[in-house]
């Protein structure tokens, strides 16, 4: 497992935590969170597996990393990051070894009233009590 970036960044008076790590050699996903006040206000898991091939090196692993942690404080500083609302990122510059992503569209974060309704309605469908 490769040591994680974090970075507070200050927008409107806000101060968001942007943190990035690498779950690890049977895990190959990078995991990107945002948090404001303590909540997650974004996520998203990056599976490098195929992307990177088998046998990844640790500077392979830790080139994407810091690219995907650079671009979400970037997006974060533009308010592209924020409690409310979808977002869509721009591509991210190759980092080096020449991959290429695709732009990430990411979905509003949910309210906790949103996932305890959505609970209860799967709740109700399967006829648990």
């Amino acid at each position: 497992m490769i040591p994680g970036n974090n970075t507070d960044v200050s927008r409107n008076g806000a101060v968001y935590h942007v943190q990035t790590e690498d779950l690890g050699e049977k895990n190959p996903v990078i995991l990107t969170l945002v948090y404001e006040g303590g909540a997650v206000v974004f996520r998203e898991k990056l599976e490098y597996g195929k992307m990177l091939g088998s046998d990844p090196s640790a500077s392979e692993i830790k080139a994407l990393m810091d690219a995907r942690h650079q671009h979400f404080v970037r997006c974060v500083a533009a308010g592209d990051i924020t409690r409310d609302g979808p977002i869509r990122t721009e591509p991210l510059a190759p980092p080096p070894g020449g991959l290429v992503l695709e732009p990430t569209v990411v979905p509003r974060a949910k309210t906790l009233d949103a996932l305890i309704e959505e609970y209860l309605r799967t709740r109700r469908r399967t006829g648990l009590p």
